[in-house]
């Protein structure tokens, strides 16, 4: 008896989701009702309230759908320096426009944006887990900063290409986004068991080196030069030869 109340809650609010995504599409959002929503799906607002409280509710749940369809493909470590699979994350945004479309409103659309923009940066964390662990060191930046700010970027990216309605390819897209923040350009300094490399300082310390060989060059042969010029007068050229 349980399994049959279980697929009837889950046909009733299938129903329910099914005619709120295609009323946002039609008419927006903001306007509808949730005598609108029942309408369209025929059941009656007694057994709306029996699976929601409100239609934010409602939009929220029919965006988990979404959320965890695209969280089963980059949940995991996703590995955000290929160019095929940022272009996979811009095909699929593409696929799913409709999505987008309605995340984009209400408090329920919200709440989408930010489960989203949870599985983007745990995805991107373990991407960066793998960089420092075959690095051997560690970003200088605070993690949860980079994490965050790494699944914001390539969020709003995707954001930004559809609500511009998709002005260049997939393919583009992914070539864009790698110019953008890939994280191979990151700079990060190795872990505090290895020295940390300043370029500047290692070049500085190169002229140092440069300028004590040329002192100690001059201070072997000026005598001899001195010795060999009869005249009492040295200078650089008879150093040189």
């Amino acid at each position: 008896m349980a399994r049959k109340d279980d697929r009837r809650i889950q046909r009733t609010r299938k129903a329910l989701r099914d005619a709120l995504h295609s009323l946002v599409l039609d008419r927006g959002y903001d306007d509808l009702s949730v005598q609108d929503i029942t309408d369209k799906a025929n059941l009656g607002r007694a057994t709306f309230y029996l699976h929601y409280r409100e239609k934010d509710e409602l939009l929220e749940d029919l965006l988990r759908e979404f959320s965890e369809s695209f969280a089963q493909r980059y949940g995991s470590k996703v590995n955000y320096a290929d160019r095929k699979v940022v272009q996979a994350m811009f095909e699929y945004a593409e696929n799913h426009y409709d999505f987008y479309r309605i995340m984009t409103i209400g408090k329920g659309g919200l709440a989408g944006i930010r489960k989203l923009r949870a599985i983007l940066q745990e995805s991107y964390s373990q991407f960066l887990d793998g960089i420092e662990t075959e690095a051997g060191g560690k970003f200088g930046v605070p993690r949860d900063f980079l994490d965050s700010y790494q699944a914001n970027a390539i969020m709003s990216t995707i954001f930004l290409w559809l609500e511009q309605d998709m002005p260049y390819p997939p393919a583009e897209m992914a070539d864009m986004y790698l110019k953008l923040a890939s994280p191979a350009r990151l700079s990060f300094s190795v872990s505090s068991d290895e020295p940390v490399i300043d370029k500047q300082k290692a070049k500085n310390n190169k002229a140092s080196k440069q300028a004590a060989a040329t002192e100690q060059t001059l201070t072997e042969v000026y005598p001899q030069a001195e010795k060999e010029n009869t005249n009492g007068n040295v200078d650089i050229e008879d150093v040189k030869e």
